[in-house]
């Protein structure tokens, strides 16, 4: 019997010491899990910070203060400031859609307003170069025809003409004339 509670003895010592080095492993792994959480959960923090710094360098004023701002800070900061912005730029948009329609009006005013320029040069007694810039109309044509009809019911007839387009609004026209005395 002696013997049977040696064997038994030894079993549980077997067993136990089984046992002891499988509760070693056990904990060594249940640490080295620890340790790989820490370390994620560590470079997670240190991302997360970096995010809340590069946020809090967007901010107006975050030059001049030396003292650290916390995360909520920082995010309540944000989250009045992205308003403000908001309305600058609606702000903005709508100076620049008056300063629009101001141009288009103004444009549209001087282009009506804009007389004809006129200018002679005399080449002799009989002959002279006639220019006329005119704003272009659909009714340039009309404008012309009856400048030249009232050229040769003057007794003036023309040598040559040419047309030249001097913008997108004006046309200039250039008649050479001459001028035949009747008496």
């Amino acid at each position: 019997m002696n013997s049977v509670i040696q064997s038994n003895k030894l079993i549980k010592t077997r067993s136990a010491r089984k046992n002891s080095s499988n509760v070693i492993e056990i904990a060594e792994e249940e640490g080295v899990k620890k340790l790989d959480h820490n370390a994620k959960e560590r470079i997670r923090r240190m991302k997360l910070n970096a995010s809340y710094l590069a946020l809090q360098a967007l901010l107006p004023d975050s030059r001049r203060s030396k003292k650290k701002w916390s995360a909520p800070a920082i995010v309540d900061r944000v989250v009045t400031y992205i308003p403000e912005l908001e309305n600058e730029i609606e702000s903005l948009r709508g100076k620049k859609e008056n300063v629009q329609l101001q141009r288009a009006k103004e444009s549209k005013l001087s282009a009506k307003e804009q007389d004809p320029t006129i200018s002679l040069n005399q080449v002799n007694q009989q002959e002279a170069i006639f220019q006329v810039c005119l704003e272009r109309q659909e009714q340039e044509e009309s404008q012309l025809t009856r400048f030249l009809e009232g050229l040769e019911s003057e007794g003036v007839s023309i040598k040559s003409a040419s047309a030249l387009d001097v913008s997108d609004t004006r046309i200039c026209f250039h008649l050479h004339i001459q001028v035949t005395y009747t008496s």
